[in-house]
């Protein structure tokens, strides 16, 4: 039993470290993320306060227009997006400026 164990234990170290061995990043890549990771939290506290600043706006909008696309828009583009840009991205990967993020769902 504790030899069987022992074999899993073994097998799903190399698997995990064959998968983590195609996805190092190399030093430029971690070296930048010292200056990106913290311009986009900077970046996530300037959208949070525009978007609580703007919301009543968007709540008058929705009642002359009965719909709460602008401020869903406005929820996306400033609060999720540098959001997911500084804890979701991975090291070295930097999407396009108006790139659609995916994980956001309609």
């Amino acid at each position: 039993m504790k030899k069987t164990l022992l074999i899993a234990i073994t097998i799903s170290l190399f698997i995990n470290l064959s998968l983590s061995a195609k996805e190092v990043p190399s030093s430029g890549e971690m070296i930048s993320e010292l200056l990106v990771r913290p311009l986009g939290l900077m970046g996530l506290a300037v959208g949070s306060g525009i978007f609580v600043i703007t919301l009543p706006f968007g709540v008058l909008n929705r009642v002359s227009t009965g719909s709460w696309e602008s401020v869903l828009s406005s929820g996306k583009r400033l609060v999720i997006a540098p959001a997911l840009f500084t804890f979701a991205r991975g090291v070295g990967d930097y999407p396009d400026h108006m790139e659609e993020i995916e994980l956001i769902k309609e």
